[in-house]
């Protein structure tokens, strides 16, 4: 089970560390994040599945992921936490504008 995601420099979030229960509710005003957060659950899916340039070239590219695009936010960084395990990963933006992983 996912029990922590921090995340940085996605879509309009800027920098988030949620830690998450068994079940969880968003609430929130309009702009917020809420859907933002999901989008990011939709990226992590289209990344186990191995189709994430894909997903990013039907979302609109590298610059709709990244935090104000890539003029703005050089680097895409998570951790997600699945109780003692851990899985870090950096993305940064490609000229061709792919989402590329540094780590």
């Amino acid at each position: 089970m996912l029990s922590r995601l921090i995340l940085k420099g996605f879509k309009s979030i800027r920098d988030l560390d949620l830690k998450l229960l068994p079940f969880n509710v968003l609430i929130g005003a309009n702009g917020a994040g809420k859907s933002n957060l999901m989008a990011f659950f939709r990226m992590l899916q289209a990344l186990r599945q191995s189709t994430l340039q894909l997903h990013i070239a039907k979302m609109g590219g590298v610059n709709a992921f990244l935090h104000y695009g890539r003029k703005e936010t050089g680097m895409l960084s998570g951790v997600l936490y699945f109780d003692s395990n851990r899985y870090d990963f950096d993305l940064e933006p490609t000229v061709d504008n792919k989402l590329v992983f540094v780590k």
